[in-house]
């Protein structure tokens, strides 16, 4: 009787163990969905990029037909490039996803346009894994 039940707790044990595991190994980023058949987002996602002390930083939204507030776009989940192509792989949005560039230096969120940054965009397309 004692073998068996120590065999169930350590059992249980493991599996309480692996679930630990699985969840530290996902990013959660609650401002986008999982894309599932049926339920992509039907006006993609918005990853917001920028520099910040020579380091690329972004955040991300679902799109809308509308420009984000200086506010809203500050108040971003601030994650790196690498987390963000995680983030973007485990919900399977790459496909939907695309990059806004901006510049957070002043006052005032600044939309840097694609065709002056043609080579910025590239390389974050690149890392991101939507190219």
């Amino acid at each position: 009787m004692k073998k068996r039940l120590t065999l169930l707790l350590c059992a249980v044990a493991l599996y309480v163990l692996f679930a630990v595991c699985a969840a530290c190994s996902n990013i959660y980023y609650p401002e986008l969905p999982n894309a599932t058949i049926g339920n992509e987002p039907i006006k993609g996602v918005e990853v917001y990029c920028w520099q910040d002390e020579g380091k690329w930083e972004c955040g991300a939204t679902l799109g809308t037909n509308r420009m984000k507030s200086d506010k809203e776009i500050r108040a971003l989940h601030v994650v790196s490039l690498s987390q963000m192509k995680k983030i973007l792989e485990n919900k399977n949005l790459t496909d939907y996803a695309y990059i806004v560039l901006i510049d957070l230096s002043g006052n005032e969120v600044v939309y840097l346009t694609s065709e002056e940054y043609s080579d910025q965009y590239g390389w974050l397309e690149l890392h991101l894994g939507l190219s």
